[in-house]
């Protein structure tokens, strides 16, 4: 049976409050697959933290089944689409990491769970001669590694005695979310730097993506107050947090300094947090019920479409009564059109089928109605746009 957290994982209090249950025998992941277990979310009222229950086998599932971007050297998600021009996340994480840390070639960099490691990648294309290093948790992407890190600066699950106190820079972009025991691998990335090294992390910001929330392999939904006790506890300090600079993320800084300053809690911004919490578990305890009831009836329906096939697109379509009925998954990304989730077919927004009277959302509802009002389609007459939330809530 699956259970509550019943310790913060950042700051191991066993003050914590339970805020979501969704109620359910299986979860999405953030890759749109479909895993055993209910999404249950706690409240650390001690350092604000989120934590939740992840999936089955931790081990298992990042070894062989957390397969992402393998299909292609190239392939990478979108981050923002300024008309024609597709803004990759590595392009916008690259841009990000330039304005917060020295990039020089004299220095020795290691990237933090890095997966495929096309920032890694990005990196040593943008700073020739830098000293690139890589560690992740999983063998399958060393075949990406090896086309430009030689096997001597490659660690899986363990790194090399060797490392510790090497590295100026220590990159990590959207793996702390699913680390177990963050307080851990925190300790360990500040014994990996050199003394006055910098850490430079990202991780989602789960009160600007509400998607964060419910994912079943996200187990830390991190906040300001309990990032802010994840470093110093570890003993950095000029920590900075960044909220504005990359949407739906917390951009998170800090240098190696060797000596605990002190977390200030901060009793306002926590009880944000767990007011921010208990609307979210409100938002996804009723989501279901209001695609459910947005659902054309099913004599005289020309059928259906789903505008994006990351999670709130898959999470649409799974709560469908009758999701045969949709016809494709629409999406701009040229990395997903042409491949199918859930066996329908991902196209391009600009085909979508001329007999579709439907069209649900699937996008984070920060940018929904701004993105769906931009599109060729929009206001034609006879098809109805469905949203997972109202401009207005």
């Amino acid at each position: 049976m699956v259970e509550a957290p019943a310790r913060c994982p950042v700051c191991h209090s066993n003050e914590m409050v339970p805020v979501y249950h969704s109620g359910t025998k299986t979860s999405l992941s953030s890759l749109c697959q479909i895993l055993p277990g209910a999404k249950i979310v706690s409240y650390c009222s001690e350092c604000g933290h989120l934590a939740g229950t992840g999936v089955v086998d931790t081990d298992q599932f990042y070894e062989t089944d957390y397969r992402i971007l393998l299909d292609d050297d190239e392939e990478d998600q979108v981050y923002e689409i300024r008309g024609d021009e597709i803004i990759s996340r590595t392009d916008h994480q690259m841009a990000v990491l330039h304005g917060k840390a020295g990039l020089a070639a004299n220095i020795r960099v290691l990237d933090y769970g890095c997966a495929k490691a096309a920032m890694a990648r990005r990196i040593t294309r943008g700073v020739p001669g830098i000293d690139m290093h890589l560690f992740d948790v999983s063998h399958m992407y060393e075949t990406f590694w090896d086309k430009f890190v030689a096997r001597e600066k490659q660690a899986v699950h363990r790194t090399p005695e060797a490392w510790d106190g090497r590295f100026d820079l220590v990159t990590s972009f959207f793996a702390f979310e699913h680390i177990p025991d963050p307080k851990a691998s925190i300790a360990h990335v500040a014994r990996l730097l050199k003394p006055g090294g910098l850490f430079h992390m990202i991780v989602p910001d789960v009160t600007g993506n509400a998607a964060d929330f419910i994912v079943i392999d996200h187990v830390n939904h991190f906040t300001r107050s309990s990032v802010a006790r994840l470093m110093t506890d570890s003993g950095f300090g000029e920590i900075d947090i960044d909220t504005t600079s990359y949407r739906g993320a917390l951009i998170v800084t800090g240098r190696k300094t060797g000596t605990p300053p002190s977390a200030p809690v901060n009793d306002a911004e926590k009880a944000e947090v767990l007011a921010q919490a208990r609307e979210l578990a409100q938002f996804w305890s009723t989501a279901a019920d209001r695609i459910r009831a947005s659902e054309p009836e099913e004599n005289g329906s020309g059928g259906s479409a789903i505008y994006g096939s990351g999670f709130y697109g898959a999470f649409i379509h799974a709560n469908l009564k009758r999701p045969e009925a949709v016809a494709c998954f629409l999406d701009k990304s040229p990395w997903q059109q042409g491949k199918s989730l859930f066996d329908t077919p991902i196209m391009a927004p600009a085909d979508l089928p001329g007999n579709v009277d439907t069209v649900y959302a699937g996008l984070n509802p920060a940018i929904a109605h701004q993105v769906m009002n931009s599109q060729p389609w929009a206001g034609r007459e006879g098809l109805r746009v469905v949203y997972l939330q109202d401009s207005a809530e």
